[in-house]
């Protein structure tokens, strides 16, 4: 990655970013390094994977290398696990980096707001906490406008083998069959009782010009939710 910009301060050193702006990304050893943790291993243990990201960087020799970066939730979270009386050390973090990207993020920061921060941690503190509540919420309603998408939506085989990066809808139908979601009659791929009660499958049948009756089935917006966890579980 070559988008890296580094934020430089006489009293705790430099940290590096990367990402976006609407999406930066804190090299986790430098954010520890600030903070005045020790391993920072140790502290990726304790921050959920969804977080954190590995990103490939030049060193200041110009060789490639691997760090840890996290996102701002992680960056938050790494802050707020803190347990040292490092009030100082946090000032200025919050005031360098984390008051401007509270701004970014619409919480309006008056002069009052600022001198409350420089002068109690705690205060910091709360208020990282209700952006990190603020943004946790927006992600769940985003999370589900996403579900309500698909509901009243119904998929070929083919578009959800598709999205599982399956070849075809030849192989999702085998792993389903594998898995216990259905069988096949007479050409006709049948869901179990469990499946068809959940609602997973929509079947329509058409009747032939020559008597026979075809079938029909798409997957509902249940069904393609259910078919992925399945799958990747």
């Amino acid at each position: 990655m070559d988008n890296i910009q580094i934020f430089k301060n006489e009293s705790f050193g430099e940290v590096r970013v990367a990402g976006t702006s609407d999406k930066p990304l804190f090299c986790l050893a430098d954010v520890c390094k600030v903070l005045e943790l020790g391993n920072p291993s140790q502290v990726k243990t304790r921050l959920c994977g969804e977080v954190i990201t590995n990103e490939v960087i030049p060193d200041s020799l110009g060789r490639q290398q691997e760090m840890i970066f996290i996102n701002e939730d992680g960056l938050y979270d790494v802050i707020l696990d803190s347990r040292k009386p490092q009030a100082k050390t946090f000032r200025k973090w919050v005031t360098s980096e984390i008051l401007p990207s509270i701004r970014k993020h619409g919480i309006y920061a008056t002069d009052n707001v600022i001198d409350q921060i420089l002068n109690n941690p705690d205060f910091g503190i709360e208020l990282l906490t209700k952006l990190k509540e603020e943004r946790s919420a927006r992600i769940e309603a985003e999370k589900q406008v996403a579900v309500l998408t698909h509901v009243n939506k119904t998929y070929t085989c083919t578009e959800v083998a598709k999205e599982l990066g399956l070849k075809s809808a030849i192989e999702l139908n085998n792993r389903l069959k594998e898995l216990g979601v259905q069988y096949k009659v007479n050409q006709t791929w049948v869901p179990y009782t469990k499946y068809a009660t959940l609602g997973w499958f929509d079947i329509k049948q058409e009747v032939a010009d020559n008597g026979h009756i075809i079938y029909h089935r798409k997957i509902t917006g249940i069904g393609r939710q259910g078919i992925i966890n399945l799958i990747n579980s």
